[in-house]
């Protein structure tokens, strides 16, 4: 998926001018954990834009309008997730499957622009120190594009991505996502980190393969011992509506990428990196209700 986004203002107006009216930072809190929401942009898309039809949205209207649909379309984001644990700060997924905002003619803006509103939240993209991909579907705001090439958007951090999903993305096919070429060129120069199916990051932050969606596709669970209390779905659900609806399309596995989503039904947080603000739901198979900030 991707998301087509209006101009930033260049000169002496604000490069934020495609920040959404209305649209602030968010907050959860988790435990010993905060998890912030620093939007860019919330949009309406068509429903085949995500994989699903206008019937399937007009059905989930209850619920989901107007946060997350309206009059048949479907509304998504493009935001940095932050998590403050243990005096560490962690980026998630940032702004992927827009990768219009870095391949596009305003390509600097836009970047500029992401890093603008970084720094007004009070979240400098130099005091990121690890950033986690649950995988590559666009290169998003992992990268900064400097001329033809790519380098860290958050110069300090460490970008951790299973192996599962950096191998798949070396080899030569048959899986090719979008935004390939900034990540392996990243690779190459020693800013990734490969880690196992189980990673803990902090002791109560944990990235999990579980594929399905993609080879090396994986959670950002946040909690502590055996209690998650939110998770970071990656692309298993493109928008809220997809777990009310159910199998979707768009997963190199939709069965098995739909069992996982059902196993995230119990009450918990969830963050859907492409989900507009507030960006959050807590679902219990039976009900899905809009997550309440801080």
């Amino acid at each position: 998926m991707k998301l087509t986004l209006p101009s930033p203002k260049s000169g002496s107006e604000s490069r934020a001018g495609c920040n959404t009216p209305g649209v602030t930072v968010t907050r959860y809190s988790v435990g010993d954990a905060t998890l912030v929401r620093v939007p860019y942009v919330d949009i309406l898309v068509d429903a085949e834009v995500v994989g699903l039809t206008r019937p399937e949205v007009d059905a989930q209207v209850g619920w989901a309008e107007p946060t997350w649909a309206s009059d048949g379309q479907v509304r998504v984001g493009a935001a940095v997730w932050i998590i403050e644990s243990d005096g560490r700060r962690i980026v998630v997924d940032p702004t992927q499957a827009a990768d219009d905002i870095l391949r596009g003619d305003d390509a600097a803006l836009h970047q500029a622009a992401v890093a603008d509103a970084l720094a007004a939240a009070g979240y400098p993209r130099e005091s990121i120190d690890t950033v986690l991909a649950s995988h590559i579907d666009g290169i998003g705001m992992i990268a900064w594009r400097d001329g033809d090439g790519w380098s860290p958007f958050f110069p300090n951090a460490e970008l951790l991505i299973s192996r599962r999903e950096r191998d798949a993305i070396a080899d030569d096919g048959p899986y090719l996502p979008s935004g390939r070429d900034a990540f392996l060129a990243l690779d190459a120069a020693g800013a990734v980190t490969a880690v196992d199916d189980s990673h803990a990051v902090t002791p109560t932050v944990e990235l999990t393969w579980v594929g399905a969606h993609s080879p090396g596709h994986s959670l950002i669970n946040v909690g502590s011992g055996d209690t998650t209390g939110a998770t970071f779905l990656g692309h298993l659900a493109l928008s809220p509506l997809h777990c009310a609806i159910g199998d979707v399309g768009g997963h190199i596995d939709p069965i098995a990428a739909n069992d996982v989503l059902r196993t995230l039904a119990d009450g918990r947080l969830l963050v859907g990196p492409l989900w507009p603000t507030p960006g959050a739901i807590r679902w219990t198979g039976a009900e899905i209700t809009t997550a309440t900030p801080d």
